[in-house]
């Protein structure tokens, strides 16, 4: 595992920018961290090297490019079977990725569908293979963007100030009719989000300000956070709590969820129609700080029913979950 690695408060500020909006300028920052703009750029290079920041992108949202239900598929299966199932399940088509220890179940598969009635296609073929799989209960996301939370991630030595979170609720959910340049840029900036728009222009062959036309289009619907990616483990995070949550009365779900969101370290909330209601997942330094998650969460009120699993930290967060569906 890697070993967590040293930072001052300068290196945590240009990484609380940069995961805000990967897209901020050097100058920005030089100036908000009272330094020049030759100091951000080695620091920057440096982060890179060491392994924090492994990954600059753009997210996508599934929903503008025609796929209406994003869904979670729990399976519960014998401990001993699981590799069996993962056998199973590895050629299937409709599997975005699959997710180990998802709180009561051994595992669950991400797919994206165009159709809800895929869904109920998709838990019969599961469901054929009883021999392995004792059940498949499937959580729909009510809605697959705006799920990660930069701001509350904690970078010592820095404390929890909280940023302001770029474009969290302007993106359109309806399906967009993009073209082949548009896809093309899309694509590369779901890779690559500090990549200069001069630079995609000479790539694909048509003006700078072309591209930036698209690109403010693209931002309204196609693409959404634009954020770096870190290596947990190296800013101490050493596991992640999964947390499935059920709400004993659901016409209070925004008010738990917004109570959630000021956990510190909750870096993720998925609201969900289903057997629960809501998914989040908190980063996790040690033993206490997951005491002290599950301490806060049980203060809030209305909540019925908590499951827990603990997973490895990842090694480059937020995810990119969706940029496939690009190609």
């Amino acid at each position: 595992m890697p070993r967590k690695t040293d930072i001052d408060e300068i290196d945590a500020k240009i990484l609380k920018a940069l995961l805000s909006e990967s897209r901020t300028s050097f100058t920005e920052i030089a100036k908000d961290c009272e330094i020049s703009i030759v100091a951000v750029r080695m620091r920057y290079k440096h982060l890179w090297k060491t392994g924090i920041i492994t990954g600059e992108i753009m997210q996508v949202n599934p929903h503008s490019l025609g796929y209406k239900c994003i869904a979670a598929i729990g399976i519960v299966t014998a401990v001993y079977n699981e590799e069996k199932v993962l056998e199973f399940l590895k050629n299937k088509s409709y599997i975005l990725q699959i997710i180990r220890n998802f709180g009561k179940y051994n595992l669950a598969i991400i797919v994206t569908l165009s159709d809800m009635q895929e869904l109920g296609a998709i838990l019969e073929d599961l469901g054929s293979n009883h021999l392995f799989i004792e059940r498949a209960d499937a959580v729909i996301w009510a809605e697959a963007i705006n799920m990660d939370y930069t701001e509350n991630l904690i970078i010592k030595p820095l404390t929890n100030k909280k940023t302001s979170q770029n474009n969290r609720n302007t993106i359109n959910h309806e399906e967009t009719q993009i073209d082949e340049t548009d896809q093309k840029i899309a694509k590369i900036l779901s890779q690559n989000s500090r990549r200069p728009f001069r630079k995609i222009a000479e790539e694909i062959g048509i003006s700078t300000q072309n591209v930036i036309l698209r690109y403010k289009r693209l931002r309204e619907t196609v693409l959404t956070l634009s954020t770096i990616q870190v290596d947990l483990n190296k800013l101490g995070y050493r596991a992640t709590a999964h947390v499935l949550v059920k709400i004993a009365n659901r016409s209070k779900t925004k008010e738990i969820y917004a109570q959630m969101l000021q956990i510190p370290n909750l870096i993720v909330a998925i609201r969900l129609i289903g057997p629960y209601d809501l998914f989040v997942i908190v980063a996790l330094e040690d033993f206490e700080s997951l005491f002290s998650f599950k301490e806060s969460i049980l203060r809030i009120s209305g909540i019925e029913e908590i499951d827990v699993s603990i997973n490895p930290s990842f090694p480059s967060w937020p995810l990119n979950l969706f940029a496939s569906l690009l190609e």
